[in-house]
């Protein structure tokens, strides 16, 4: 098996939809469908079973996909250790992030950086923490760039690498769990559980419920997804936000939106008042490499 037929796998086993796994990874859904098949061939098991539209992980693919996420894991930490080895960690490029972007965007892109002929000796330093405390050290000049969603702000430029589709999360028990996919009308009334006011995320599912005409009816405001995924397992409300491996952890669905509305970009972004080394021009090339092949706007 490859280390790409492994990653399919965990995608799919993520969204549990092929047509969604499919547009995460940027390939054909026949590519995807050809990889995991030769994925189940090689393994003897089936790991999905469609039933209708519906798909769902068999008992195989169940206890398989632990195992799947700690090996991409392990060989993902094992790479960064190799590169600390061989790059010093004096220089470089000091780029922060948000927990949500650790297990997709970010290391996706800082791979295909390091894949550019010549980046192999330049050093990352990485930084998360929370955007709006984030974007203050990019704008005093402590972080080159930063992962994040998209600002507001005439001092901060942005280009967008990555979009990251949000989901409507439930208690397992809910009456919308075994749904294929919802609307904002189907949570109406339902109590709603959110990040805080000063995020990202925030602001842009305001602007969204605003075109909806949809008042959220607000009981909790979280500062992390993990306390978010907590308070909805026990049952104090519904919440939306992307699919993230702390969900596992809680007896919570994830369920998709029937329009595909609901996703927020994911972009490299930097201060406009500070020069930028050769080594951070580099990347922020990469990055409009990446949107440009993606169909996305550059600012």
């Amino acid at each position: 098996m490859t280390l790409q037929e492994l990653r399919y796998f965990c995608v799919t086993a993520e969204v549990l939809h092929y047509t969604r796994a499919s547009r995460l990874l940027y390939i054909s859904q026949p590519s995807l469908s050809y990889a995991l098949n030769k994925l189940e061939q090689e393994l003897g098991v089936p790991l999905f079973k469609k039933d209708g539209k519906k798909v769902t992980l068999t008992k195989y693919g169940e206890e398989f996909l632990p195992y799947a996420k700690r090996a991409l894991a392990e060989l993902s930490e094992g790479t960064e250790h190799l590169r600390e080895m061989k790059v010093p960690a004096s220089g470089g490029i000091s780029m922060g992030y948000i927990y949500s972007v650790s297990f997709s965007a970010l290391p996706e892109f800082v791979n295909k950086f390091y894949m550019h002929q010549g980046n192999e000796q330049i050093a990352f330093r990485f930084r998360q923490g929370k955007a709006g405390e984030l974007i203050e050290l990019l704008i005093n000049g402590s972080l080159d760039l930063l992962i994040a969603g998209k600002p507001e702000l005439a001092s901060i430029d942005y280009i967008p690498i990555y979009r990251q589709e949000l989901f409507l999360i439930v208690p397992s028990t809910h009456r919308l769990a075994d749904a294929e996919s919802v609307t904002l009308s189907d949570i109406a009334g339902e109590y709603f559980i959110s990040l805080n006011h000063e995020t990202l995320t925030y602001h842009q599912l305001e602007k969204e419920f605003r075109k909806a005409e949809f008042e959220p009816n607000t009981i909790i405001e979280a500062d992390e997804y993990s306390s978010i995924a907590a308070s909805v397992s026990m049952g104090s409300g519904v919440a939306i936000m992307p699919i993230l491996p702390i969900l596992d952890s809680f007896n919570v669905k994830s369920i998709p939106f029937a329009d595909s509305s609901m996703y927020r970009d994911i972009c490299v972004l930097r201060s406009s008042s500070h020069e930028m080394s050769p080594e951070v021009q580099s990347v922020w090339e990469l990055a409009k490499h990446i949107s440009h092949e993606s169909g996305n706007g550059v600012k």
